[in-house]
C-alpha cells in the first residue's frame, strides 16, 4: 500500500510538471491524461501552447506561443498541436467556461526523452 501511495504521488507531480501557468493551474484543476509532455523527433527544442479547456475538461482550442517556441519545423508543430488537443482535464461546472493554461512540450531525439512518442 505504501508503494502505491508513493507511486501515485510521483506520477501526480510529474503529470503537472509541464503545466507552466494560467488560471487552470492557479485554481488546482488536475490533468487526467497520463502524459510526459514530450515528443520524439530529430528536432530539439520546446513548444509552448496556450490551451482553452471547457467545463467537461476537453481542450477546445490551442494557440502556439511563437515568442517562446524554439521549434520552426511545421510538421513537428502540427504533431505537437494534435498531441496537446488530446489532453483531458478534471471536469466541473464550477470552473470558468473556457479555462486557460500554458503547456510546455519538449521535443528531442530518443536519447534526450525517456518515453517514445514517434512522429
Amino acid at each position: 500500500m505504501r508503494y502505491l501511495i508513493i507511486a501515485l504521488l510521483f506520477y501526480s507531480t510529474h503529470g503537472t510538471a509541464q503545466l507552466m501557468g494560467g488560471a487552470l493551474v492557479d485554481e488546482g484543476r488536475k490533468l487526467l491524461t497520463p502524459t510526459d509532455f514530450s515528443i520524439v523527433s530529430n528536432k530539439t527544442g520546446v513548444l509552448y501552447f496556450e490551451l482553452a479547456v471547457d467545463l467537461n475538461g476537453n481542450v477546445t482550442s490551442e494557440r502556439l506561443m511563437l515568442e517562446k517556441t524554439t521549434i520552426t519545423s511545421t510538421p513537428t508543430r502540427v504533431k505537437a498541436k494534435e498531441y496537446v488537443s488530446t489532453l483531458k482535464f478534471e471536469p466541473g461546472t464550477y470552473y470558468p467556461k473556457f479555462h486557460k493554461v500554458v503547456v510546455k512540450i519538449t521535443v528531442g531525439p530518443t536519447a534526450a526523452i525517456t518515453t517514445k512518442k514517434n512522429l
